[in-house]
């Protein structure tokens, strides 16, 4: 592999990295392991777009000898990101045991 795509990969990793915490920023859970999932989800996006579908939308910028549509990459990273943090925020809502209040259970 060329020193290039070391560059990009290290690239798409710190996009992918600032997309999760952005997301878990803006969706939840605020907890700082919980930007995993969503820059790996965010990671994965970037892959399948530039990799596999060799995908761009909007104008290429010339890097480490590639073209890429950054700003297209950007956005989607962010959305797939933010979908991934919504889904896991849904997920631990859904998992925690629900608080009974005083008064509730028909026994006062």
């Amino acid at each position: 592999m060329p020193p290039g795509a070391y560059a990009i990969i290290g690239m798409f990793a710190v996009v992918s990295l600032l997309s999760g915490a952005i997301a878990t920023a803006l969706l939840g859970p605020r907890r700082p392991a919980a930007a995993v999932l969503p820059a790996l989800a965010a990671f994965g996006s970037l892959y399948i777009v530039g990799h596999r579908l060799a995908l761009g939308i909007g104008p290429e910028v010339g890097l480490f000898g590639f073209r890429i549509s950054l700003l297209f990459d950007a956005i989607v990273a962010l959305v797939v990101a933010m979908l991934a943090a919504a889904a896991q925020s849904a997920a631990l809502r859904l998992l925690q045991p629900k608080e009974r209040s005083a008064g509730r259970d028909g026994l006062a």
